[in-house]
């Protein structure tokens, strides 16, 4: 059984923080443009553009080889712009998830033979 020393507690942490320091930085810059928040609404703006940014600029980091620096550029964007983009995704993504019923429905229905009149 692997012993974890207080030393390896440590670096683990000051790794964690060198990795979500990029995108905490951008979601503080956005928060300085922000006016008339409350403490915690800024705190959740604050905590939803570093979560965001840190997972979306990993997805990145996986999916392209990027130099480290570059990706550190795209985890400070996203910080600055994560809060503000996601409600208008989120509301985007509600509202064609609901529309999709009925275009199924639609679809399912053009294949359908059509009914001559009379009949």
């Amino acid at each position: 059984m692997d012993k974890h020393t207080i030393p390896d507690l440590i670096a683990g942490l000051l790794g964690l923080l060198a990795g979500l320091s990029p995108a905490a930085l951008g979601a503080a810059v956005s928060l300085a443009y922000e006016k008339g928040l409350t403490w915690g609404e800024r705190f959740i703006q604050f905590a939803v553009g570093t979560c965001v940014s840190f997972f979306v600029s990993r997805a990145i980091g996986a999916l392209v080889t990027l130099d480290p620096f570059v990706l550190q550029g795209i985890s400070f964007t996203l910080g600055m712009i994560a809060f503000k983009a996601a409600p208008k995704f989120i509301g985007s993504a509600v509202d064609a998830v609901g529309a999709l019923p009925r275009e199924i429905g639609d679809r399912i229905i053009s294949w359908l033979p059509k009914k001559k009149d009379g009949q």
